[in-house]
């Protein structure tokens, strides 16, 4: 999601953007990934990212780009082939060697070819709804893109991480799109950032919630098996990481005394492992103070709408996988709906970590190992399948998308972003912004 880096929706590695603009100094860890206050800076601005989004499409298209994605250029084929390289030896890896240990290929083709359209039709709606209501969060983020083009923006996010890895790459490039669309520079910029701290603390609250339904699910004996240690693990890892996040985001927007209380906390315990790598230590407290002057309002009027909509795409995720599994075959009895669900919870938040260049191939292995493992084995050849439909929406459809709307986008320009268009230094054309 993402992207696609770990299993899909989310940016692509690890963005560090080290400013908003002449602004703010930012950065962010991260799928696929957590978007959060970074190292150094400038000054933090005066006025909030609610301030220029009230401009809406009258603000001007014209500025600087922020310094992480006025460094960015575009990669050298040598390292894009390398890095596409990288993705097709973990592709190979994981689909040539570990997974015909374990699976019949030709019984997985058989599954899919005994599909009908219909049942094509019915994954492929609700995979549609995963991708809206995914790029629902852009839409809520930045005032003025709207549905359409907020679902393009996720596409163009996951595809382009998915296909060439190259870290924060296709952040930037997806700043410069957004920003030719009409949008004004710092409600963009805030937006991509926040996008990436609200599909992370989507992902840490669905893990909640799953162990929440494996806690109702096998006590209601609806032939859910379940050890209690991995129910109990799912509720406290989940939601431990959701009241750390987003209570750290809470309390670093509603205080100024707070956040450098937060970040001075956070400097210590980073501090103690950084040292010992004879790293230097970043100044988490001011950064966390700039991240509150800059995107604090935008937090406080936007930030609970962002989060239910960031929810709503995993739950969406999530039905997807269900959806996917029934077509093939693989019933409730076989593989409890609870199960899936929880499933999906937890490779979403395993793969926060960047396991995977461009989300290629580990999240399949995870989502097969784990289905296959609760049923012993059996139906791993549909379960097998299903993955391969889901993950056909999560990994694969996005890459040739994202390529597409690209094109489309910059019509009349070259298809990647100039260095002058990252610098900031290229005049970005003033588009309407399209709602919708």
């Amino acid at each position: 999601m993402g992207n696609a880096a770990g299993d899909g929706p989310r940016p692509s590695d690890e963005p560090t953007w080290d400013g908003m603009g002449d602004d703010t100094a930012m950065s962010g860890t991260g799928d696929q990934g957590t978007d959060a206050p970074g190292e150094t800076g400038t000054p933090a601005a005066e006025g909030s990212a609610a301030d220029a989004s009230s401009s809406g499409a009258d603000a001007p298209t014209t500025g600087a780009a922020p310094t992480g994605v006025a460094e960015t250029k575009p990669p050298s084929r040598r390292d894009a082939i390398l890095r596409v390289g990288i993705v097709l030896g973990v592709l190979f890896v994981v689909f040539g060697i570990i997974l015909p240990r374990y699976i019949n290929y030709q019984d997985v083709i058989a599954t899919l070819q005994g599909l009908t359209l219909q049942q094509f039709l019915v994954v492929g709606i609700f995979g549609l709804i995963a991708w809206v209501l995914t790029g629902a969060i852009f839409a809520e983020l930045i005032p003025g893109l709207g549905f359409i083009r907020g679902t393009q923006a996720y596409l163009i996010l996951t595809g382009i991480g998915a296909s060439i890895p190259l870290g924060p790459w296709n952040m930037a490039v997806l700043w410069v799109v957004i920003r030719g669309w009409g949008l004004p520079l710092q409600t963009t910029t805030g937006g991509i950032l926040l996008y990436g701290i609200f599909d992370q603390l989507s992902r840490f609250g669905l893990m909640a919630v799953a162990g929440v339904v494996l806690f109702i699910a096998e006590g209601l004996n609806r032939g859910v098996s379940v050890e209690t240690g991995l129910i109990t693990a799912f509720m406290v890892v989940g939601l431990g990481l959701f009241i750390l996040l987003g209570g750290g985001l809470i309390l670093v927007v509603r205080s100024e005394r707070l956040a450098r209380r937060i970040g001075r906390i956070a400097e210590r315990v980073v501090g103690a492992v950084l040292r010992r790598l004879g790293r230097k230590v970043p100044d988490i407290a001011g950064s966390l103070v700039k991240f509150r002057v800059t995107l604090g309002d935008t937090v406080r009027q936007r930030g609970v709408a962002s989060f239910i909509t960031a929810m709503l795409s995993k739950f969406a995720w999530a039905l997807l996988m269900i959806v996917s599994m029934r077509v093939v075959g693989v019933t409730q009895e076989e593989l409890p709906a609870s199960i899936i669900f929880a499933g999906v919870a937890a490779v979403f938040v395993i793969t926060i970590l960047p396991i995977s260049p461009g989300g290629a191939g580990v999240p399949d292995l995870l989502y097969i190992s784990i289905y296959t493992t609760y049923t012993g084995g059996a139906d791993s050849s549909a379960i097998s399948a299903a993955v391969m439909l889901f993950r056909a929406f999560q990994w694969f459809l996005p890459i040739p998308l994202s390529w597409v709307l690209l094109g489309i986008s910059r019509r009349g320009k070259s298809l990647l972003p100039t260095k002058a268009e990252f610098s900031g230094s290229e005049p970005i054309p003033n588009v309407a912004p399209v709602s919708g």
